[in-house]
This record gives structure tokens, C-alpha cells and sequence, in this order.
């Protein structure tokens, strides 16, 4: 008999519900590795049997517990938060605790069956730690920038100082990232794929590479709902507007912001796409978004294809 693991995560905790026929067993568990084999020995004081776990992606938070479930041999699914968000909406439940959470996960998982999860490549770990960084970096760097600009005089040398610090160590990191993708050659495809299309160049490609597996995707959709490019329709009275979700992941939709505005001027389906758009009255951040969305659409298709970019609208629908 299948039983079904549902796992709320946040940074400090795990609380989790074993559905197991028609009983219910909740749980809460620190997200450390202690914590984590807390919850491996109550699964099996319970004698859980086939157990099929189940969370919603959030990043760094989530990793850890569903590599551990993973490497323990459990069946494990990581899922878009959209899409348990939808499952709680077609429920119509009204709580929202973490427990409830956790039994909803547990409950979407029994009922939709999604697909399983596995790790990461090691190269793509490395890739994405690499990523991460200079992300982090490029952060501190900006505010010390910032800071510059207002700063008394006798602190101007010492932020000088440490800008140039931080440029340097980006710069190493950055060759480091980049080596990595040149020296593994699957990588290095995607790479030149990617950056084959039109406003997405380096920077881009590496967040992409390391941010999506895009073989976990079974259509450029499902992979703009993970990003939450996806439009979320909200009517109110007569009131009626779109907005992104912005469920899902947050670096993708970051990082693809600049590539669409660039795309819109230099990708000829995105700039035909974005002038449809215009011409239909549709305000410059809608605009903006749709393009994130249709980059999306353009770097799955190419991937999937294994082709480079062609400004062939039909190819990437």
C-alpha cells in the first residue's frame, strides 16, 4: 500500500503528515540534519510502507530534506507551489497553518500523483553555489555603492576599497562558473543554445543553466508556471487586471527581467510580440512580464530541440 508524506518547509522547520490509509499522523521536525533523521526513524516507528513525500519547492530550504528523503530511498516529488496552491483552491480550505499545509501537500499528493524528483547533476550543484555567489556578491557590491554616495568623506576611501574587493572576487568566481560550464561538455551545448538566442547572453544563460532542469518540464508552460511568469487573473466588482502569479521562483523572474527588456529591441519574436501587445493597450510591465514569459517559451524550445535560436515564431508556441 501506497502511504503519502506531506512536508511543509521553512528555513527552521519541517512539519510534515503521514497519510497512511485512512489515518493521518502530524509531525514537527527541526530542517537540520538532525531533525532530518528524526523523521526517518518516526516514518519507520510507524511502519510506513511505500511512502511517496511530497513538498513545494523553496529553494535552498527545501533542498536539503528532499536529498535526504531521496538518498534514504523514498519516493519524492518537488512541486511547483502554484500548483498546491490550486489543489487548496479547488478544496476550498479556509486554514492556513503549517500543519494544514502539510496535510494538503500530503492530500495533493495522493490525488494528482506527480512526478518524481531527483537531485541534481554534481556539476549543476557546483554550478548554482557558483551562481548563488556572485549573486550575493553583486548585492553587497551594489550597496556599498549606494552607501558611496552619501557617505562623509573620511569613509569614501575605505568603501572604494572594498567595491574593489568585491569586483575582484566576482571576477574570480565568475571564471570559476565559467570554466565549469566549458569543461563539462553537456553544459557547454546548453550554453551555446541559450546564449544563441537574442537578449540572453552570458550571466543569463549561466542562471539559467543553474536555476532550471529544464528535462523536468513536459511543456515551455509548466516551466513559465514554475518560474511564475504565469498570469494570475484577479476580478474584483468590475474591476478586472492580470498580474503575475509570482508563485515560484523567484531568481528565474529576477534574472530574466533585464533579458526581456533587452529582447524587445534586439529578439525579433519577442519585439513583434511585444508590439502586438502594445497595440492592444497593454500597460509597459505587462509588457515587460509577457516578454520574461515568452524568453521562457523560446530557451525551452531550443533546448528541447537541440537547435539553435531561429526567429520562427511557430517553433517556440
Amino acid at each position: 500500500m501506497q502511504d503519502y508524506l506531506g512536508i511543509d518547509v521553512s528555513k527552521a522547520k519541517l512539519d510534515v503528515v503521514l497519510l497512511i490509509g485512512e489515518r493521518s499522523f502530524a509531525k514537527e521536525f527541526a530542517n537540520t540534519p538532525k531533525g532530518m533523521k528524526l523523521l526517518l526513524g518516526w516514518l519507520r516507528s510507524l511502519r510506513a510502507g511505500e511512502v511517496h513525500a511530497c513538498l513545494e519547492a523553496t529553494g535552498s530550504y527545501s533542498d536539503g530534506i528532499a536529498e535526504f528523503l531521496y538518498e534514504a530511498g523514498y519516493a519524492v516529488s518537488v512541486v511547483n507551489p502554484f500548483r498546491t496552491h490550486s489543489f487548496r483552491g479547488s478544496r476550498l480550505q479556509r486554514n492556513k497553518t503549517d500543519k494544514a499545509d502539510a496535510r494538503l501537500i500530503a492530500e495533493f499528493c495522493r490525488s494528482e500523483s506527480p512526478g518524481l524528483w531527483k537531485p541534481a547533476s554534481p556539476q549543476v550543484k557546483h554550478l548554482q553555489a557558483l551562481s548563488r555567489r556572485i549573486d550575493a556578491l553583486e548585492e553587497m557590491r551594489l550597496m556599498e555603492q549606494n552607501r558611496l554616495d552619501t557617505a562623509p568623506q573620511e569613509a569614501k576611501a575605505s568603501i572604494r576599497r572594498m567595491i574593489r574587493v568585491l569586483e575582484r572576487e566576482i571576477a574570480v568566481i565568475r571564471k570559476e562558473a565559467e570554466d565549469l560550464i566549458g569543461g563539462d561538455p553537456d553544459l557547454k551545448v546548453q550554453d551555446e543554445l541559450l546564449r544563441s538566442i537574442p537578449g540572453i547572453g552570458k550571466k543569463t544563460s549561466m542562471m539559467l543553466l543553474s536555476e532550471v532542469e529544464f528535462d523536468r518540464y513536459e511543456s515551455a508552460r509548466a516551466l513559465a508556471a514554475y518560474a511564475g511568469t504565469t498570469p494570475a487573473k484577479q476580478d474584483s466588482g468590475n474591476q478586472k487586471k492580470s498580474k503575475l502569479s509570482r508563485v515560484g521562483a523567484v531568481r528565474i523572474r529576477k534574472g530574466m527581467y533585464f533579458p526581456a527588456i533587452v529582447a524587445q529591441t534586439c529578439n525579433p519574436i519577442v519585439r513583434e510580440f511585444a508590439s502586438r501587445l502594445s497595440a492592444r493597450g497593454k500597460r509597459p510591465m505587462q509588457i515587460v512580464c509577457a516578454a520574461m514569459r515568452k524568453l521562457l517559451h523560446i530557451a525551452y524550445g531550443v533546448l528541447k530541440h537541440r537547435t539553435p535560436f531561429t526567429p520562427n515564431a511557430a517553433s517556440y508556441t
